[in-house]
């Protein structure tokens, strides 16, 4: 990220003049300013895992009954174990259940409202349910958006910040379009390139 970074300092400059260990320490100051510490980001990434994994061993034991209170279960009921742990604080666990809704979102917005596009490319979160036939994928995205209306969150593109804890996957920078790819759940960083903070999954 801070390699990234300098480079297109220097790059914004035509690579004429300046010196590349400024480049280097004023990248390294902002992307450590943006980015919780080490220890922060290893807890939330094992939060994370543990709350996606939560949330996806609910939706699998969904079977011919499917609907908007079966999303929230999963939700209540992952993040329920998650604190009886004791390991992480409620501001982690907060902020990770923020983002894992935003995925939710995401990927119901990449299959459409009848997810024509169900595949294991874009169900996300709901891969668990990619054999389950189409009788069951209707009501299924029926109940997402049934979920998606109780809990105030239109279906619309969401809007993730440099510092949040992510799944894998290609973000755009809302700033320049710079994409950012992360090829496992990782601390987004900011934009390379215009150093901006916003990204939309792609």
């Amino acid at each position: 990220m801070i390699a990234e970074s300098a480079y297109f300092r220097a790059m914004q400059r035509g690579f004429n003049g300046g010196n590349s260990l400024d480049d280097w320490l004023v990248a390294e100051r902002e992307v450590s300013r943006l980015l919780p510490s080490p220890q922060q980001q290893k807890q939330e990434r094992a939060a994370y895992d543990k709350l996606r994994e939560g949330v996806t061993k609910v939706l699998a034991e969904a079977r011919d009954t499917v609907n908007a209170e079966t999303l929230k279960q999963a939700f209540e009921r992952a993040t329920t174990e998650l604190k009886k742990t004791g390991e992480y604080t409620a501001e982690t666990v907060s902020k990770i259940t923020a983002t894992l809704r935003k995925d939710m979102t995401s990927a119901a917005m990449k299959m459409g409202p009848k997810w024509e596009a169900f595949s294991e490319k874009s169900s996300d979160l709901f891969e668990v349910w990619r054999d389950r036939g189409s009788v069951f994928l209707g009501r299924a995205a029926d109940a997402v958006a049934d979920w998606l209306r109780q809990a105030g969150t239109k279906l619309e593109q969401q809007v993730y910040q440099a510092g949040e804890m992510v799944h894998s996957g290609t973000f755009e920078c809302i700033g320049c379009g710079e994409r950012v790819v992360l090829r496992t759940p990782a601390h987004l960083p900011p934009c390379a390139k215009c150093h901006k903070v916003e990204f939309r999954r792609m």
